[in-house]
C-alpha cells in the first residue's frame, strides 16, 4: 500500500468545505505529513484553504493533484453526492482513501469502488467519525468484554436542528435524513452487533417542511430485525428549531442484553454557555448565537488554537494505519460502509412504500 513504511507522507484533500477545511488543517499539523495539496471546484475556496493550511499546491481539478508524485494518500470531503469519481480516481492511482460518510448514495457505485480497490490492492476507509467519540468506543469495549452477553434489543435516536439539515440539502439534494444523519446510528449499531445480519426493516416518516421544500422526510422511525431475532428501533429528526442543540446533534443510545443494559445520553445538556456576547459561528453556522451546548459539535472543538475531538483522532488513525500497514480497529472500511448504505436505502424504500423491506 502506497505510503506504508514511510516516515513522511503527502496528502491530497479533495473538497474544501467545512469538513474538508478541518481535515486539511489536521493533516497540516500531523507530524508525518510533509506535503499537502487541496482541491475544490470553487477556485476561491481552494486558494483560501491552501493559504490557511499551508498547502504546497491547490487546484480546481482533482485529477491534477492526483497526478502529483508527492501524494501518497487521499481524503475525499466533497458533497455527499460527489464522492464516486474522486474516490474511483484515487483508487486507480493506487492510493489509500479516506472518504466522508455516507460512502455513496447509490449501492451499485459502492460495490464498484470496493471491486476497484480489491483489484488495485488499496484500502478504502469511511469517515464515520462518531466511532471515535470516547463514549462510543467504550461501548464497543464493554460489548467485547461480554458485559451484556448477548444483545437482544436496541433503541437509538439522533436529532439535528433545521439549520444543519438545510445546509445538508443545499449541497446534496438527493440525500435523506436516513442516508445523511441516521447513518451514524446505523453504523454504530452494525458495529456493535458485528457478525449479526439485519434481515428486514419497517419504516415510517413524517412529511412536513422538508417534504414541501425538498421532497424528503422531516423525520423517520424504523424497526430493524436481525437474523438472530434481535430487534432495534431507531429514529432521526430534522425538525428541531435552529440552534437547538446549539452546536449540532443530540443522540441517545441503549442496548439491552441478557445480562445487562448499556445506556448513553449524548444530549449535551451538561455544559451550556449562555452569554450576552454572541459565540463565534462554527462549521456551517452562518450567524452568531448566544447559547452554546459546548462539546456538541460532532467533529470536535477548537480550543487553544488546536482542534480536539473525534475527527482529529480519526484523521490521525487514517494516517497511522497507512504508514504502519495496520488498520485501526475503529476505522470502517468500504464493505462495512456499503452495508450501512444498503440499510439506509432499505429504510427509505420502506418509508416510501409503507411495506416491510427484506434485506438480501
Amino acid at each position: 500500500m502506497r505510503g506504508q513504511g514511510k516516515e513522511k507522507i503527502g496528502v491530497a484533500l479533495i473538497g474544501c468545505g467545512s469538513i474538508g477545511t478541518l481535515r486539511a488543517c489536521l493533516a497540516s499539523r500531523h507530524p508525518s505529513v510533509n506535503y499537502l495539496a487541496v482541491c475544490d471546484v470553487v477556485e476561491a475556496k481552494a486558494a483560501e484553504l491552501a493559504r490557511r493550511a499551508g498547502a504546497k499546491t491547490w487546484s480546481t481539478d482533482f485529477r491534477k493533484i492526483l497526478d502529483r508524485p508527492e501524494v501518497d494518500v487521499v481524503i475525499v470531503s466533497t458533497s455527499e453526492g460527489d464522492h464516486f469519481e474522486p474516490v474511483k480516481e484515487a483508487i486507480q492511482s493506487g492510493r489509500p482513501v479516506l472518504v466522508e460518510k455516507p460512502f455513496v448514495l447509490d449501492l451499485t457505485d459502492g460495490q464498484k469502488l470496493i471491486e476497484a480497490a480489491k483489484e488495485q490492492k488499496v484500502e478504502i476507509f469511511v469517515g464515520y467519525t462518531q466511532r471515535f467519540r470516547r463514549r462510543f468506543l467504550t461501548v464497543k469495549e464493554m460489548l467485547q468484554a461480554g458485559h451484556l452477553k448477548q444483545v437482544h434489543s436496541a433503541f437509538a435516536k439522533i436529532y439535528i436542528p433545521r439549520v444543519i439539515a438545510e445546509a445538508v440539502m443545499s449541497r446534496s439534494p438527493k440525500t435523506t435524513p436516513s442516508l445523511n444523519t441516521l447513518t451514524y446510528l446505523l453504523d454504530l449499531l452494525l458495529w456493535y452487533l458485528e457478525g449479526v445480519r439485519p434481515v428486514s426493516v419497517y419504516a415510517q416518516s413524517s412529511l412536513g417542511y422538508f417534504k414541501q421544500k425538498y421532497d424528503t422526510p422531516d423525520a423517520t422511525w424504523v424497526l430493524i430485525t436481525f437474523e438472530d431475532g434481535t430487534v432495534a428501533t431507531l429514529g432521526v429528526s430534522w425538525q428541531l428549531p435552529d440552534y437547538y442543540p446549539a452546536s449540532g446533534s443530540t443522540i441517545e443510545f441503549e442496548l439491552f442484553g441478557s445480562e445487562g443494559v448499556l445506556s448513553i445520553d449524548d444530549s449535551h445538556k451538561d455544559v451550556i454557555l449562555a452569554s450576552s456576547k454572541p459565540l463565534s459561528p462554527q462549521f456551517i453556522f452562518e450567524v452568531p448565537k448566544n447559547i452554546g451546548f459546548l462539546g456538541s459539535a460532532m467533529p470536535g472543538d477548537w480550543a487553544l488554537n488546536h482542534f480536539w475531538g473525534p475527527m482529529k483522532d480519526e484523521t490521525d488513525a487514517f494516517f497511522d494505519s497507512v504508514i504502519k500497514g495496520v488498520r485501526h480497529p475503529a476505522l470502517p472500511d468500504g464493505k462495512q460502509a456499503c452495508r450501512v448504505v444498503e440499510l439506509s436505502l432499505a429504510i427509505d424504500r420502506s418509508s416510501q412504500t409503507g411495506k416491510v423491506v427484506h434485506i438480501g
